[in-house]
């Protein structure tokens, strides 16, 4: 059969042997308008089969950490709640960059989300606009799985258990130390920076992919100290103070910075962040799940145990912690940027 199109002469009823009929450029650019219509017409029944496979939760930081806790105890109660394996895939780097590059690049079809803190999502983009993604545009909040605040460690070689010890070994060393930040723009420089300030110490910032690098050397006695959010793996080496308004129930005899004569409190958040598009009805059905996970008496539990305040709450939540964080953190950030180390 011809691939030509055959056209009957209205006056004499013979086919007449005319050419191939042309679709002009408007009548292309209306089929394909209306192609792509009809592609991102809601779709009623994408959040009752959702998840048909594997979905990924991509860590942004080292293992062993906090997050790495809350991510894998999350995947686990998924797995169980959906059917479908949830798997935790680390993907860390710059500071928590490198994760929510790829994450942004993901196809947002709802079976890519990644887990990261308010470091790389709040602080990194106020003083760095090339940081390779927009926190506001590239993703979409899905829910804040929780607060750990940040601790104060110490290498135990130094022999100092508290911080009125800490300033007396620096006193004798030429008030100098090498302190470990889990990656550049996180609040645990920002917090470290702080703590060196009102101490009168100087530091050399040595920049680590997490929690567990830091508490890895401090142990090794290659850094004397670090301000990671708190995390079970702190507790081998010496907790001189934690950066919270009250004493944590995992170690209820190391006091607050406050009670050690320091006023600062820093915390790092956790949430979940989905590409931008990705079906809202996914985003509400995954974030009620969640949700109801971390208000179970059982997760509560299991998270204070070792220092983590489950939050959970809608997908707004997140973007108002956000907002309210840059107003809290902006200033001081911007600040602390002049002697930000690299």
């Amino acid at each position: 059969m011809s691939g030509n199109l055959i056209s009957s002469s209205p006056m004499s009823g013979k086919p007449s042997s005319s050419k191939p009929m042309r679709v002009g450029p408007a009548l292309r650019w209306l089929v394909t308008a209306v192609a792509a219509a009809i592609v991102w017409l809601p779709q009623p029944g994408v959040a009752q089969e959702w998840p048909s496979r594997t979905v990924t939760l991509t860590q942004t930081f080292a293992g062993g950490g906090m997050m790495d806790f809350a991510i894998r105890a999350i995947a686990q109660a998924m797995t169980e709640t959906f059917g479908q394996t949830f798997v935790v895939e680390t993907k860390q780097g710059g500071g928590g960059v490198v994760g929510l590059v790829a994450t942004a690049k993901a196809p947002p079809d709802g079976y890519h989300f990644v887990v990261t803190a308010i470091g790389p999502m709040v602080f990194r983009p106020l003083v760095e606009k090339t940081i390779g993604f927009d926190p506001d545009k590239d993703f979409e909040p899905v829910i804040l799985i929780g607060a750990t605040p940040n601790g104060v460690l110490a290498a135990p070689k130094l022999g100092v258990s508290t911080i009125a010890e800490l300033k007396t070994w620096a006193a004798r060393n030429g008030n100098k130390l090498n302190i470990g930040m889990p990656g550049i723009g996180t609040m645990g420089q920002y917090c470290g920076v702080l703590l060196l300030q009102k101490l009168g110490i100087e530091g050399n910032f040595i920049n680590y992919r997490g929690g567990t690098p830091i508490v890895q050397d401090l142990l090794g006695g290659q850094i004397e100290l670090g301000t990671p959010a708190f995390g079970p793996s702190a507790m081998s080496t010496k907790v001189l103070a934690i950066a919270a308004d009250k004493r944590l129930d995992a170690v209820p005899a190391v006091p607050t910075l406050k009670e050690a004569g320091v006023d600062i409190t820093c915390a790092t958040w956790n949430a979940i962040f989905a590409p931008r598009g990705t079906p809202k009805a996914i985003v509400v059905k995954l974030n009620a799940a969640i949700d109801a996970y971390l208000q179970k008496p059982e997760t509560q539990k299991a998270f204070n145990d070792i220092g983590m305040t489950p939050w959970g709450g809608t997908p707004e939540r997140v973007t108002a912690q956000m907002a309210d964080d840059r107003k809290t953190w902006g200033d001081i950030v911007i600040r602390l940027e002049a002697a930000n180390p690299k």
